[in-house]
């Protein structure tokens, strides 16, 4: 079954808003970063170390909804940029994502974020 990358943005926002893992490791592939500027700090995280901050934080509450708007996707061929804004645990945040296609599947290979608020 192919996968839109609007489907795999929201599995990867539904991921982190439930502190998903399972969801989290099939949205992203196993070497991608997440990098972005949190609390005054540059973090180069690998995925591993951004389930376990997201599962640490507590940020696993069911009763959360999913929060995001996309706000642009720019595909060429097999290879594809998404920006967009998301809500989690009360933090604002814009990110981008940069996806690849393989097996009629998008996965993220990377993470680029800025906290608003």
């Amino acid at each position: 079954m192919s996968e839109t990358i609007a489907q795999t943005v929201s599995d990867y926002v539904q991921g982190m808003t439930h502190a998903d893992a399972s969801l989290l490791r099939e949205v992203f592939d196993p070497r991608a970063f997440i990098v972005g500027n949190y609390e005054g700090a540059t973090e180069w995280l690998s995925l591993e170390d951004f389930i376990h901050q997201i599962r640490s934080a507590d940020q696993g509450l069911q009763e959360q909804q999913q929060e995001f708007e996309i706000l642009g996707i720019d595909k060429t061929g097999d290879t594809a940029s998404v920006k967009l804004t998301t809500r989690v645990a009360g933090l604002g945040f814009s990110e981008y994502l940069t996806l690849l296609e393989r097996d009629k599947n998008w996965t993220i290979v990377h993470k680029l974020y800025y906290v608003r608020s």
